[in-house]
């Protein structure tokens, strides 16, 4: 069995259960701006010009559960181009090779990507763009564009894919959309600039989110997404941060610059946010991003021993056993390797290296790279499960 979840309406679970880096760094702060939270409209019209029209299904979305197991003709996965600004379309049945099958029209500079826990949507940020595209994944069309802040990048939904999350470089809130609908909800007011964010199923009311590279003390805050009440982590130099897979720790990366690499990682109890411990992984190594619940697809990985980390130095993927905090594999990959998702049906990952522009398929079973496919500077990547 695989880790999954997933829900939806009967008719939608059955179909869906499923340029080059920014200034010094493709993840650098671009600066930060104390800018009030926007209360003009959060549309866009789309790429052809015509109207947003609201979706149907936005009224009651069911909680999420968890199934048995997957069930899916094909994978479609889902690709953030920089350059193209278009997402990237591939598909692939268990076994058999992925290929392009379309492309996407988005905003400008696609960058990172967030898949909702029930396989209705697609959610791009564009980061140069300030909006975020909604995609279909079934009609494989952009079917809104939201109005956001200054430099979106982090993108999260809420566990019961109710609720759409974007965090900004350069505001000091955090924007909020009912999904379906599309309406701007109040937003998080959290005092600071944030790079990205994290939601777990064990502690679905808190968001994590990180202040990288920014002058402020504390690069690491929890929002109470009842309450708005921001929590500190006392840590600086905070890029990313995730759960270990069972989610009884957090990990964070640090840096975030690629032209100045970090082998550190510091790792938290999520109760008392307090520090267990500072490690690193050694010479040569530059952990970045690991898969995270409702952002980077429908599955996980069922081994719950193993994190994989993208490493920016290697370059290569990690296989990490997090509990003896130790690297027991490595993937060789090419330049900058940013995001992950996983295919249950085909025992296969894909990662994406940003500088090489390759989507890359890795058997989990042989730790290999079994196929490459060229998408010109790709980087968030999402799959979801088609009957």
């Amino acid at each position: 069995m695989v880790g999954m979840r997933s829900a939806g309406t009967p008719s939608r679970v059955l179909a869906l259960l499923l340029l080059a880096a920014l200034v010094s760094s493709s993840c650098a702060i671009l600066g930060a701006a104390s800018v009030a939270a926007p209360d003009a409209p959060a549309t866009e019209p789309l790429a052809d010009g015509s109207a947003v029209e609201p979706s149907p299904v936005a009224q009651a979305l069911p909680a999420v559960v968890p199934l048995a197991a997957p069930v899916y003709r094909t994978l479609r996965v889902f690709v953030a181009s920089e350059t193209l600004q278009q997402v990237v379309v591939l598909e692939g049945a268990p076994g058999k090779e992925f290929a392009v099958v379309t492309r996407i029209p988005v905003g400008a500079l696609p960058h990172q990507m967030a898949a909702s826990p029930d396989g209705r949507w697609v959610a791009v940020n564009n980061r140069a763009g300030e909006s975020t595209s909604i995609i279909d994944p079934v009609t494989m069309k952009e079917i809104a564009r939201l109005r956001v802040g200054k430099s979106p990048h982090g993108i999260a939904w809420s566990a019961d894919a109710r609720t759409l999350f974007v965090a900004h470089e350069r505001e000091t809130y955090i924007a909020r959309f009912e999904a379906g609908t599309w309406k701007p909800l109040p937003p998080l007011v959290v005092g600071v600039p944030q790079h990205v964010l994290t939601i777990a199923s064990s502690r679905p009311n808190e968001m994590l989110f990180t202040v990288t590279n920014s002058g402020v003390p504390d690069h690491l805050r929890a929002v109470d997404l009842t309450t708005g009440q921001v929590t500190d982590f006392k840590v600086q130099d905070v890029h990313d941060a995730y759960y270990t897979p069972d989610q009884s720790e957090i990990w964070s990366s640090s840096s975030g610059f690629i032209g100045k690499p970090s082998d550190r990682m510091v790792i938290y109890d999520p109760a008392t946010r307090a520090i267990k411990a500072e490690i690193h992984l050694g010479p040569g190594r530059y952990p970045f991003h690991t898969m995270k619940e409702d952002q980077d697809g429908a599955f996980l990985l069922a081994d719950k021993s193993i994190m994989l980390l993208s490493d920016h130095a290697g370059p290569s993927l990690l296989w990490v056993d997090w509990k003896a905090r130790s690297v027991v594999g490595e993937t060789r990959l090419g330049q900058q390797p940013f995001h992950t998702t996983y295919d249950p049906e085909g025992a296969r990952l894909l990662t994406t290296t940003n500088a090489d522009g390759m989507v890359n398929v890795i058997s989990v079973a042989t730790r290999q790279v079994v196929q490459k496919i060229a998408v010109p500077f790709p980087h968030g990547i999402v799959s979801i499960g088609v009957p």
